[in-house]
């Protein structure tokens, strides 16, 4: 029995036995499986990753040819395709612009050699456009340097020039200057000498003039009483006073309100010995014996005005009243009642008619015809040709009144 239990335990031994080796070897067999099982799925991982770059690959060379199509203008619309319509298209274009046969063009490359030949002979007539482009380049270089080449010596000629000028100017200048001063030392001379004649002439002109005044009063006494005066050419050598003092500017004179003299009257000025005109003045102040006035003008900026130098007015006598007739339709801003009140504040009567009696016949504003408007002339009126026969002088209004300063 025991031997028995002990058959059966080394059977069920040998069973376990038996299951664990097949245990073992199915493990060992599975343990081969996987690791085959392993690698084939990470040949399969590559092969797909192998397959997916290839797609990309694929997908970017589409792309490229789709954009190739579609910058030469032969892809279809979504640029997959080529399209012969396009080609069509692109070839009648080159054909049209290049002028090619048509009946000749059958492939690109028709086209192509035209177009080539065209381009490789523009390019030709460019490069010597260019060469002649270069030509003329240089030869404006050279031009331009010849020019600037002128130009600096022109620059040195002018500068040459100027500096030549600026010597004579300078020599000139220093001549002139020697020239003025030695100018300057004969006009202190002459002056000198010109002062001491002036104290002689003084002396003599104060005697002259005083053998003048006698000898003219006693004249115009004389033609007074024989009916024949003449009053312009009697004025025009009678004086009717003197400077007393001359400034820079003003002279004062021995004339004023006592000699019936007006403000706004003007006087020549002469020389007593030689009657000479040194000038003329016009009164601004009056005062009872004497006047002042400013000087108008000047005949020699080497001899002016001086104190003694006698004044002569053609229509104004201090001495005695004179006698004048009026003739016009106004006179300046006076009417005939003005004028006449004007005239007597300075010593002058004025007389209805012209006789051998008066002195001057005054002119106002001419007169106009009321029918024609035209002016009428003076000889037409019985005061101016009485005038004219007694030998009366005829003053325009432009002259007596810038003698009487009316």
């Amino acid at each position: 029995m025991y031997q028995s239990n002990r058959g059966a335990a080394q059977v069920s031994l040998m069973w376990i036995i038996a299951f664990a080796v097949i245990m073992f070897l199915s493990l060992g067999f599975g343990f081969i499986q996987n690791d085959q099982l392993t690698i084939m799925t990470q040949k399969a991982e590559v092969s797909d990753a192998a397959a997916e770059d290839l797609k990309v690959q694929l997908a970017e060379l589409r792309l490229t040819r789709a954009a190739d199509y579609q910058h030469l203008g032969f892809g279809d619309a979504e640029g997959k395709n080529v399209s012969i319509e396009a080609i069509d298209r692109q070839v009648a274009e080159y054909v049209t612009r290049f002028g090619l046969d048509e009946s000749n063009v059958t492939k690109m490359e028709d086209v192509a050699a035209p177009v080539i030949a065209k381009y490789e002979s523009e390019v030709s007539a460019s490069e010597s456009k260019q060469v002649e482009i270069d030509g003329l380049r240089n030869s404006v270089r050279e031009k331009d340097a010849a020019a600037k080449t002128a130009q600096r010596e022109r620059d040195m000629t002018i500068k040459n020039l100027r500096t030549e000028k600026e010597d004579m100017r300078n020599s000139k200048d220093n001549q002139i200057s020697d020239l003025e001063s030695q100018r300057d030392g004969l006009r202190d001379q002459m002056r000198d000498l010109q002062g001491e004649i002036t104290d002689l002439r003084d002396l003599n002109d104060q005697q002259a003039r005083d053998s003048r005044k006698s000898l003219a009063l006693l004249t115009q006494r004389n033609d007074i009483l024989s009916g024949r005066l003449n009053i312009v050419e009697r004025r025009a050598d009678t004086s009717d006073g003197s400077v007393l003092a001359v400034g820079p500017e003003n002279v004062w004179i021995d004339l004023g309100h006592n000699q019936r003299l007006a403000s706004g009257m003007e006087f020549e000025v002469r020389n007593a010995n030689t009657d000479r005109v040194k000038g003329r003045v016009r009164v601004v102040a009056v005062e009872a014996m004497k006047s002042r006035a400013v000087i108008l003008t000047t005949a020699d900026e080497y001899d002016p005005i001086r104190a003694n130098d006698v004044l002569v007015n053609a229509v104004f006598d201090p001495s005695r009243k004179l006698i004048v007739s009026l003739l016009g339709d106004g006179f300046g801003l006076y009417n005939k009642n003005d004028m006449r009140s004007k005239l007597a504040a300075i010593g002058i009567e004025v007389r209805e008619d012209v006789s051998v009696e008066t002195d001057f016949l005054l002119l106002g504003t001419a007169f106009f015809d009321e029918d024609t408007g035209e002016v009428m002339p003076w000889s037409t009126y019985t005061a101016h040709k009485a005038a004219t026969s007694k030998s009366v002088a005829i003053i325009p209004q432009r002259d007596w009144g810038q003698w009487l300063g009316l």
